[in-house]
């Protein structure tokens, strides 16, 4: 077998066994099962064409666009019934490939150029590989021609313009375009196209391990994921060929899943804070694209690393607890896994980008794109599809207005600009780091620190000002989750699902805890706006109105509550000491630390012993 019809084969081999695209995958999700649809065909308007009655081909929907269902359908009736009844059952054959031609015959496109560049010459390919030889001659040249429009073959611009995943779809779309025309010169101009992206660049890979996306933005698990699952793929099935990307290529790609995604995982679940616009989207922090690329990548043989993935693997099945501290400086992120928990803050500055506003995704993030916003996970599942409910003028961390849907949707200007903001940094020393910024955003200021030391997390903020100081009360948002179990207050302090919420100097939390009801479409417009309802707890801290104001809290893992001494919260310096004697601290301004017997001339930034 030469190379070529080896690489097939595995990519088959791949597609049998369910690894569909993310976006098939989600589609899929709550279908009726094979057989339904299989009965629920009729004859469409071309002779010999089978089509679906309760799909809207005219749909012009720029996200969840209704056409795509047809592809994703065959795919999924071909998933479920095996290779072999498609082999045997000639009656069966001839029906899928009926409904094939339907989509062959009217070239369905929408106003999104994604479907028609690489969500559709993504799953006519994936159609084609598994059909295979029952497919006529005619039918072959049909499904070649539509996967050529985002294939290198047809498309100088893939290569020259894409960037990131946007690029390696383009060249997974070439590779298997090359594999359908059996064409090894286009098989390695596509393979060598996406090795070329397995670099350190202004996006995709970061210096960090963070992965960016759209410019300057963070999306290490929303486009990022499909980059590291795409890759795995080809790991895969190159694997053992002359195909396959250098070591070099490998190790680059490595820091991507456990130098970047690692830190940002917790059991099951990704920092909502990494995945951008996608959290609109139902299980969106679910770590599942993650999960099947790291299962892929344990079987490839010639991988290094391969003891950290096992435990990557292992801590997403909830079998082991990753521990570890990393500061993303790039990303202006920290994540911070400590006695079973995870805390990440994701801060702004202005050398990175916002949140993200597209094709109708992501339209209530406005608090999400000036920073300060944390995410805190015992089990994973605490932001699991929160989403339709989640009161977006309430982000975990950030301090905010009160405002309405309609108030946060009125805010169109603030997408794609960066924020005013230089005074942001932090560093790491071994299990400690620290995290800090001056946010500015619309007359509110807060200067923020976050700490993350052994057993815990600190959260302090000085100088919360609104720009109508004598009438407007803001709100600092300790956590807004899911609520699983019972709540349980103790000497001010708050105890839900294996966390402690902890006040420090004076700080007073308001907690409420119970139902609240929202859709998808809020904050999705291409969602349902059918009535979605969870039990949510919120944790805030109200400012009182005319006054300059702070808080300060830890967050631990239940049963404990490390001991610290919050030295200093003001607009020139927030600083901790812990129980060892350690002082940690963010400098806004050069000035003098002075307790009990110690002084520490602090200049500008971050300051760790």
């Amino acid at each position: 077998m030469n190379e070529l019809k080896q690489i097939r084969s595995r990519f088959e081999e791949l597609l049998w066994a369910g690894n569909l695209s993310e976006n098939s995958t989600r589609l899929q999700k709550n279908a009726p099962p094979a057989a339904e649809l299989l009965a629920a065909l009729q004859p469409g308007d071309a002779p010999g064409t089978l089509c679906w009655c309760d799909i809207d081909y005219a749909d012009q929907t720029r996200s969840g666009w209704q056409a795509q269902k047809h592809y994703v359908r065959l795919l999924q009736i071909l998933k479920e019934n095996g290779r072999e009844r498609l082999v045997q059952d000639t009656a069966y054959a001839e029906t899928l490939r009926a409904a094939l031609r339907y989509w062959l015959v009217h070239d369905f496109t929408n106003p999104n150029w994604w479907h028609n560049d690489i969500g559709m010459p993504r799953n006519l390919s994936d159609l084609a590989l598994m059909l295979g030889d029952t497919l006529s001659p005619e039918e072959k040249e049909g499904v070649t021609k539509l996967v050529g429009r985002g294939s290198m073959a047809t498309r100088d611009d893939i290569s020259e313009k894409w960037t990131g995943a946007n690029l390696i779809w383009g060249a997974m779309n070439t590779i298997k375009h090359a594999l359908l025309l059996e064409d090894e010169a286009l098989l390695r101009r596509g393979v060598d196209r996406a090795a070329q992206e397995l670099c350190v660049g202004e996006e995709g890979i970061q210096e960090d391990g963070s992965f960016f996306q759209h410019g300057p933005r963070l999306y290490s698990g929303g486009y990022g994921r499909s980059f590291a699952y795409d890759i795995a793929q080809l790991l895969f099935v190159l694997q053992n060929t002359s195909y396959q990307f250098s070591m070099e290529k490998r190790e680059i790609y490595l820091t991507h899943i456990l130098d970047g995604l690692r830190h940002m995982t917790q059991g099951a679940g990704l920092d909502y804070t990494c995945i951008g616009r996608e959290l609109a989207r139902p299980d969106a922090v679910r770590t599942g694209l993650v999960k099947a690329a790291v299962e892929l990548l344990v079987q490839v043989g010639d991988l290094p690393r391969q003891d950290e993935l096992c435990g990557y693997l292992a801590a997403m099945n909830g079998e082991t607890a990753f521990e570890g501290t990393k500061y993303f400086p790039r990303a202006a992120l920290l994540c911070h896994h400590t006695g079973g928990l995870y805390i990440g803050a994701k801060f702004h500055n202005n050398r990175i980008w916002d949140a993200e506003i597209c094709n109708g995704e992501g339209e209530l993030c406005y608090n999400m794109s000036y920073g300060t916003h944390t995410c805190i996970m015992h089990d994973g599942g605490e932001y699991l599809d929160i989403d339709p409910v989640w009161d977006y003028a309430r982000i975990p961390g950030t301090t905010s207005r009160t405002e309405t849907d309609a108030q946060l949707l009125a805010h169109r200007d603030w997408w794609c600009l960066p924020l005013p903001n230089d005074h942001s940094g932090g560093a790491q020393k071994n299990d400690c780091a620290v995290i800090y910024e001056h946010a500015q955003h619309d007359g509110v200021e807060v200067f923020a620190a976050d700490f993350a030391i052994p057993g815990g997390f600190v959260c302090l903020g000085a100088g919360v000002r609104a720009p109508n100081e004598d009438s407007e009360r803001l709100v600092t948002t300790v956590d807004q989750c899911l609520l699983r179990g019972e709540v349980r207050r103790e000497n001010g302090a708050v105890i839900h699902n294996g966390v402690r919420y902890t006040p420090l100097n004076g700080t007073r939390f308001d907690c409420t805890s119970g139902p609240a009801t929202g859709s998808w479409q809020r904050n999705n417009f291409a969602e349902s706006d059918a009535p979605v309802t969870r039990d949510v707890l919120t944790v805030t801290i109200t400012h009182e109105a005319g006054k300059l104001g702070g808080y300060a809290y830890l967050i631990s893992p239940e049963g404990t509550a490390p001991k610290v001494e919050v030295l200093r919260n003001d607009c020139g310096v927030q600083a901790i000491r812990l129980e060892d004697g350690r002082v940690l601290a963010a400098f806004h301004q050069p000035c003098r630390l002075v307790f009990k017997d110690r002084m520490i001339a602090g200049e500008t930034g971050a300051y760790l012993e």
